[in-house]
């Protein structure tokens, strides 16, 4: 099984909500939360691969967001 990673795409801007998620045979980036590429090794499955990823970027944001302080909330 690969090792993923998550992360922001554009970790040098504050506040971006776009996402990342690589391993060896898979680099998947969003952009804007309205635009995203996905580049994978299994052609065959590239729309759904690119559908869950999609899913697990919504997930991660949500995630995110339950995260945040009370007081981080309110600012």
């Amino acid at each position: 099984m690969d090792t993923y990673k998550i992360q922001k795409a554009y970790h040098w801007i504050e506040g971006t909500k776009e996402i990342e998620i690589s391993s060896e045979n898979l680099i998947y980036i969003e952009l804007a939360t309205t635009l995203s590429a996905c580049q994978c090794n299994n052609l065959e499955n590239y729309e759904l691969i690119r559908k869950k990823c999609r899913q697990i970027a919504d997930l991660i944001r949500e995630i995110e967001n339950l995260n945040i302080k009370q007081d981080e909330k309110t600012d």
